[in-house]
């Protein structure tokens, strides 16, 4: 693929809002969760080819710990993700907005950074950075708007989200807090709560890390994950209803992901991720499930995963294309890795 405009340094945050904090402004709406509506006559693409948009070099940790968001209305991707550093080292969380138009970069770093998991999402034109312990602000003009810790006591590590209107759900991740690190929950997250930021949703069977999900007919559906006990990579798929969780139903995916990445797509739900972030098999996938048939199906790809050292480490849905962030997450061999956002047309010709 051919690396296309210039190589930046990047990282991106994004998305999940917040309630008590209200940031008003007369600037962009940071309208997110574009979901493409497909025509009755299209036909989806089962051979996905991708091409390279943008690259750049950066310390991204990689895995379950990228946040990764779009605005539609002004056509800006959001990164976020904690600098790559040892233990004791202060960090800084670093945000990224990317101009799909211009291919211009802002970036914003911030001290401290926190727990390494950052996932994204936007709650009344605020863009929120969910953390281990804490919540981070960025206003409409991208500027930093202060943070709010969860002031109850608990400290996820690997945990996903999910987001519909203005709530979010935090599926699963462990505790680092507590000496079990269990964490059989899905929590709510109420974008207009005061106070206790979270309730309970659900209590799950096991502590699920690294799954994800996508809410479809006021449905959350959870794929795929690693159980904390032994990191064993599963292929479950959990469907919630909102109104009453206990009476869930279970299916199964054709390939197990310990890591998933998950957007809706009208009634469709494009699911991607790893097939073995912990184990040997560190390929990646992407699958499509329809929630009318509760059917899951692997979608094949032009994605290289040379020998296992690349992978996708974040996805979403940008209209009628997929989007993923591709590259090999930083270690202390290779501090400064290069990453890729890829794009792919989802609808045939």
């Amino acid at each position: 693929m051919d690396a296309m405009k210039k190589t930046k340094s990047f990282i991106l945050i994004i998305t999940t809002a917040i309630l008590f904090y209200n940031c008003e402004s007369n600037t962009e709406d940071l309208t997110t969760d574009p979901i493409g509506e497909p025509q009755e006559d299209s036909v989806l693409n089962r051979n996905l080819s991708f091409e390279e948009v943008y690259a750049f070099e950066d310390d991204l940790l990689g895995g379950p710990y990228i946040g990764m968001t779009y605005s539609s209305n002004d056509n800006n991707l959001f990164i976020s993700s904690r600098e790559n550093a040892p233990a004791g080292i202060t960090t800084e969380e670093e945000v990224f907005k990317l101009s799909l138009d211009s291919y211009q970069l802002m970036r914003k770093n911030v001290s401290p950074g926190g727990f390494i998991t950052k996932q994204l999402t936007t709650i009344n034109d605020t863009l929120v950075s969910i953390g281990g312990t804490e919540f981070k602000f960025y206003d409409t003009s991208f500027e930093y708007a202060g943070e709010k810790s969860y002031g109850n006591n608990f400290t996820l590590s690997k945990f996903g989200i999910a987001t519909h209107n203005n709530d979010t759900y935090i599926i699963g991740g462990y505790r680092v807090d507590g000496p079990s690190r269990e964490n059989k929950k899905i929590r709510k997250l109420r974008g207009n709560i005061t106070g206790n930021q979270f309730e309970e949703f659900i209590n799950t069977s096991e502590t699920m890390i690294g799954a994800s999900g996508a809410i479809v007919n006021e449905r959350l559906h959870v794929f795929g994950g690693a159980l904390y006990e032994d990191f064993e990579a599963t292929n479950k798929i959990f469907i919630y209803p909102l109104n009453n969780p206990q009476s869930y139903e279970e299916f199964s995916m054709t390939v197990k992901a310990d890591v998933t990445f998950v957007h809706k797509y009208g009634e469709m739900i494009l699911v991607a991720g790893h097939k073995g972030l912990y184990g040997t098999d560190k390929t990646s996938f992407v699958g499509l499930f329809d929630t009318t048939t509760n059917t899951f199906e692997e979608i094949k790809t032009n994605l290289d995963s040379e020998s296992g050292t690349k992978a996708i480490h974040q996805m979403i849905v940008k209209e009628d294309k997929i989007i993923v962030l591709f590259g090999h997450k930083a270690s202390s061999q290779l501090p400064m890795s290069k990453w890729s956002i890829l794009s792919a047309d989802l609808l045939k010709d």
